[in-house]
């Protein structure tokens, strides 16, 4: 076994280990990457088989194995794309329409079903022939479709999903990808965005020069070494980011994890306010007398999980209708509990909630990624002049004037 096989399955391993850490841990911190993790994971395995396998030889000894990593290419990029999706667009879990994004895994082991059928000792013999030129495996092993059309359609697939995972993030943060600047490196999506369009690239080179060999009936090896360098290149820097970087790839905040353990006594209110605090009690104004004794304290347990835990504040167009229904109460006595448990109205008790956030993803640094708009968006507000409104009466600042001056105390 030489050295060079031994460096890749090293590098390849620790990069399954890590996508692994990042689906256990996917959910952890402000960045989710638990799809990051099986886009990773989708590369490692892919990777990690063909050297296993083909280069190293253990396929003689599992010939049925043959070829049933191969669909695992067309998962990794649909993935990676999902991750950067719900987190620009602050989504959770699969959409409703993202089984579409399996179809083209799914059709690839069906056309491979014929070879999957072929028995032990025929695989075994075609097996033995990829060893000697292991770069021929999809000619030897192929299915019903020819593989130019397979490996075409698999790097058409990856570049589409490349470049509208890249203009959602620019959307989102156009900020990020201006050169040479002190953030680009911290900025976890940028960074991620980065070496998966080299592991990208260096699979582009690498089949193309293939192709073209074979249509040419020359030898481009180099070219396709050149670009199983880039790919491993690119997933040895990217598990090297993940395990020294954790605090950037999962983004820790010690106060998102306190704001979504906060539960609202009953007469007790956590907003954040400007002294820092998350304790505004309730004071009965004078001369304003209500009889509680009839308010449902299920009801009023149910309202502070809804603005504490489940942040329905951040919905956009959220009515008090809408808030109405999700409690079973009549739109008519909501203000009573309103008034019980806030000492406000809805109107009010929202905005507040949204700026609060607001400040408090600046002070994070969220604008350092993102734009007033997408900050905006992300704690609730519909539109750009609400939010500025809203903003400024409570902090008597607009949020870029608030940020710069905190960037300058920061300083």
């Amino acid at each position: 076994m030489s050295g060079a096989l031994i460096f890749k399955l090293l590098i390849l391993s620790f990069s399954v280990l890590n996508a692994l850490v990042l689906i256990l841990k996917g959910n952890k911190g402000r960045i989710r990457n638990y799809f990051l993790g099986w886009s990773l994971l989708f590369y490692g395995v892919y990777f990690l088989v063909f050297v296993l396998w083909y280069q190293m030889g253990f396929i003689l000894d599992r010939p049925h194995l043959m070829r049933t990593c191969s669909p695992l290419g067309f998962l990794a990029a649909p993935f990676f794309y999902f991750f950067i999706r719900n987190n620009c667009f602050d989504l959770a879990g699969l959409q409703k329409w993202d089984w579409l994004h399996f179809i083209p895994a799914l059709l690839h082991a069906s056309e491979l079903t014929p070879f999957y059928l072929l028995s032990e000792p025929e695989k075994r013999a075609i097996a033995q022939q990829v060893l000697s030129s292991p770069y021929q495996l999809d000619i030897l092993a192929r299915g019903i479709v020819h593989p130019v059309l397979v490996n075409s359609a698999r790097i058409v697939l990856m570049i589409g999903y490349f470049i509208t995972s890249s203009w959602i993030l620019f959307k989102v943060s156009p900020a990020a990808f201006k050169p040479l600047t002190k953030s680009w490196a911290k900025n976890w999506l940028l960074v991620a965005l980065f070496f998966i369009g080299g592991i990208n690239l260096g699979y582009f080179a690498f089949r193309v020069a293939f192709f073209a060999g074979m249509v040419l009936e020359t030898d481009l090896g180099l070219v396709q070494n050149y670009g199983s360098h880039i790919i491993l290149i690119c997933i040895s820097v990217l598990s090297l980011y993940i395990h020294l970087k954790p605090e950037q790839v999962f983004s820790w905040n010690v106060g998102l994890e306190e704001s979504k353990e906060r539960r609202h006594p009953q007469n007790q209110v956590s907003l954040k306010m400007d002294n820092g605090e998350y304790s505004k009690g309730l004071k009965q104004e004078p001369g304003f007398q209500r009889d509680d004794s009839n308010l449902d304290e299920n009801v009023t347990f149910q309202l502070a999980e809804l603005f504490d835990r489940d942040q329905i504040y951040r919905e956009q167009g959220l009515l008090v209708g809408d808030l109405a229904k999700k409690l079973g109460v009549s739109v008519r006595d909501l203000p009573l509990y309103f008034r019980h448990q806030f000492n406000s109205d809805f109107k009010t008790l929202v905005n507040d909630y949204r700026v609060c956030l607001a400040r408090k993803k600046i002070e994070e640094g969220y604008l350092d990624d993102y734009t007033l708009e997408a900050l905006g968006e992300h704690c609730g507000f519909s539109s750009r002049t609400t939010f500025f409104n809203a903003f400024k009466r409570k902090y008597s600042k607009s949020p870029n004037e608030y940020w710069k001056a905190f960037q300058e105390n920061e300083g």
